[in-house]
């Protein structure tokens, strides 16, 4: 299928790896004009490489920065409208895991450097796209992408869990408020993904040290999902592959126009997991 997207011009965050990288893809593929924003310039690079492969690379353009800098997100849409012309679409994947620290034990630079990607940085590239959207009177659509973590307090540590419940909540405030103005919110919940921050090789060590590793690894989520992200098995006879092209088939409907009555919704694509 082709051309779901046509018309559509998208700034996609997180988009050098996993999920971000697979919907920018999939974005391309459905006619979507894209740029590519990402903190990691070789992420990118490699992006880059990766389209020019796929005969696409006229609706790509890359934009390396961070979404906890109010210029960066300013940046990105300028980006977008000198690149072609206007913007519809805001797909939201950036994002970082904490290490699965409790409350009691949780140290104040972490917390700070959660809340201020996942959660601020949420609110700070939605700003600047919306400054845009508003008074261009633009139809558009925001995804923010979370996590079932968003509703389920056993799938990582408390850093995590407030920041993704709040950016839950900022989608919700903000598909109420601008919903009149044709910008629909509308949110992804994953469930346990490989994405490059499972697959770190610093990340799973540090995290499994905490208090708070054996306590969620102890629960009906994590105890299966957490062994079988860190070991790499992604087809099993008990689990369905978490591969990031499951997400990227959502962020497109999303995008598109075949959602245009959805509005404040969320889509939980986690394979089920949550059922317990």
């Amino acid at each position: 299928m082709a051309d779901r997207l046509n018309g559509k011009i998208a700034i996609v965050t997180g988009a050098g790896a996993g999920m971000g990288n697979a919907t920018t893809l999939e974005y391309l593929k459905e006619n979507c004009k894209v740029v590519a924003m990402d903190n990691k310039a070789d992420r990118l690079d490699a992006l880059t490489k990766e389209v020019a492969g796929l005969d696409l690379s006229a609706n790509l353009v890359t934009f390396t920065g961070d979404v906890t800098s109010n210029a960066d997100c300013d940046k990105a849409v300028e980006t977008a409208v000198e690149a072609f012309g206007s913007l519809n679409v805001l797909s939201h994947f950036a994002g970082v895991m904490d290490y699965f620290s409790t409350a009691d034990e949780l140290a104040d630079e972490d917390w700070d450097f959660v809340i201020a990607n996942n959660l601020t940085g949420s609110m700070k590239i939605s700003r600047s796209c919306l400054k845009y959207f508003l008074p261009n009177e633009i139809i558009a659509s925001i995804i923010l992408v979370t996590s079932n973590g968003a509703v389920q307090g056993s799938t990582s540590g408390v850093a995590y869990i407030a920041s993704k419940g709040g950016t839950e909540s900022l989608a919700q405030c903000m598909a109420f408020e601008y919903g009149r103005s044709g910008i629909r919110v509308n949110t992804i919940q994953p469930g346990p993904y490989a994405t490059s921050i499972c697959l770190d090789p610093a990340w799973g060590p540090k995290a499994m040290v905490n208090k708070g590793a054996a306590i969620h690894r102890g629960s009906g989520y994590n105890k299966s999902s957490r062994d079988w992200i860190l070991a790499g098995e992604w087809v099993t006879e008990r689990f369905v592959a978490a591969d990031p092209k499951h997400i990227a088939g959502g962020a497109v409907y999303l995008a598109s126009d075949e959602s245009a009555f959805m509005n404040a919704g969320t889509l939980r694509i986690d394979g089920g997991i949550c059922l317990g």
